[in-house]
């Protein structure tokens, strides 16, 4: 009998990795958007939705973006969040007048096609990546 050692390999990684793990996760995210910024070492500001489709509240502890310094959850009033809860079955929307991103002294500019990977931690959820794209800078700001 012949056994296939990749076969074999993935089939003990399956019976010895918890069913919860398995299983559907109840945060997921949309492509959010960055906007775009032309200078090295720049500020700019980024947005998604985070939904929860489970039965109960998760909690976003944690987030970077490696295109950036720094990376700061900023609330609707201006200062940074320590948290954001993401109520069960609601989504949440980080927007320009809302909770949002703030990147600080970024590593390139942000051009058309750029595509930024960023990792988000939750409480119950773990580790998440998520990917904003580019998107033109409004008069303004």
């Amino acid at each position: 009998m012949k056994i296939n050692l990749g076969s074999a390999l993935l089939t003990a990684l399956l019976l010895a990795t918890p069913a919860a793990a398995l299983a559907e996760q109840d945060i997921t995210t949309d492509h959010g958007a960055v906007w775009q910024v032309k200078k090295l070492g720049g500020s700019t500001q980024a947005f998604l939705q985070i939904h929860n489709t489970g039965s109960t509240d998760d909690v976003l502890t944690a987030w970077s973006c490696g295109v950036a310094d720094t990376t700061t959850l900023m609330g609707a009033d201006g200062k940074p969040l320590q948290s954001l809860t993401i109520p069960a079955g609601q989504t949440v929307t980080l927007a320009p007048k809302g909770p949002h991103l703030v990147l600080q002294n970024t590593h390139f500019a942000i051009a058309m096609g750029s595509i930024l990977p960023c990792a988000f931690t939750f409480q119950n959820a773990g580790a998440l990546a998520v990917y904003f794209n580019d998107a033109p800078t409004p008069a303004g700001n």
